[in-house]
């Protein structure tokens, strides 16, 4: 069972957005992706090779392997696809290539490190929001516009986890997602949450730099967390965070607006 009650609270705030600060968002710039021991795992990118002894770097020309310098022992570099030609070459980007000998070492991500990294690739720029715009959160197939309750019934073909009454909405939990309408027998919605599953770190930056700037972010004044702010006409989209603007996301709102 999720942690009922911090959701909720996120509900709450999603109600009095004028009670938070207006602090910018102070986060450095860094690689959107997943840390893989010193490195970053980013999309597209197939595995990494750590030098082990100075070797060459390549490139092609009319079909033929040139060196253009020198990779120095102990660097690392990722590796974004593999030929089998002269021998084996791998491709770090560019238009550059590492041969394939004892001098490097090659390693791909693990299957959870894949998982983690297609979690943040979830969170794609334009398309989360695009979906939101029409009362869609991405990774269900609900409408706040044009389904009901019955649907979300009809697709899990099970009884809640969790449901109850909370800040004038009833709520409705399956999986990762609740499910608000007005009240207990009313089967329009008023809006979707969903609980980060932890699959991976979701901080702020990342989440501005792929799903796009928001409308607002600051602190709450009623729990000192984090939170960022989409208007989307018709929608609203809010995410909350466990901490500072460096913490990692907790969970999800997707309201109607009433402005």
């Amino acid at each position: 069972m999720m942690k009922i009650g911090k959701l909720l609270v996120m509900f709450s705030l999603a109600m009095a957005l004028l009670l938070f600060s207006n602090q910018e968002a102070q986060a450095g710039s860094a690689p959107i992706g997943v840390k893989w021991d010193n490195s970053i795992l980013i999309q597209g990118q197939i595995g990494r090779v750590t030098i082990l002894k100075d070797t060459a770097l390549y490139k092609y020309e009319k079909g033929k392997l040139m060196t253009i310098k020198t990779l120095r022992k102990g660097n690392i570099y990722r590796v974004y696809y593999y030929k089998d030609q002269n021998g084996g070459v791998y491709g770090l980007g560019g238009g550059a290539f590492v041969k394939k000998s004892s001098s490097i070492k090659y390693e791909t991500p693990s299957k959870t490190k894949r998982s983690q990294l297609a979690r943040i690739v979830f969170f794609d720029e334009g398309d989360f929001l695009k979906l939101a715009k029409q009362g869609i959160m991405k990774g269900q197939p609900f409408s706040l516009k044009h389904d009901d309750l019955n649907d979300v019934y009809d697709h899990f073909g099970k009884t809640p986890s969790w449901e109850g009454y909370y800040e004038g909405g009833y709520g409705r939990q399956f999986r990762n997602y609740i499910y608000f309408t007005g009240w207990e027998d009313d089967p329009e919605f008023t809006a979707f949450m969903w609980a980060n599953d932890g699959l991976t770190p979701l901080t702020p930056y990342i989440i501005k730099n792929t799903v796009g700037k928001p409308s607002w972010e600051g602190i709450s004044e009623m729990d000192g967390h984090w939170m960022m702010y989409y208007y989307l006409g018709y929608y609203e989209v809010y995410f909350s965070f466990a901490g500072d603007n460096r913490s990692d996301l907790s969970g999800i709102l997707l309201k109607r607006s009433y402005r």
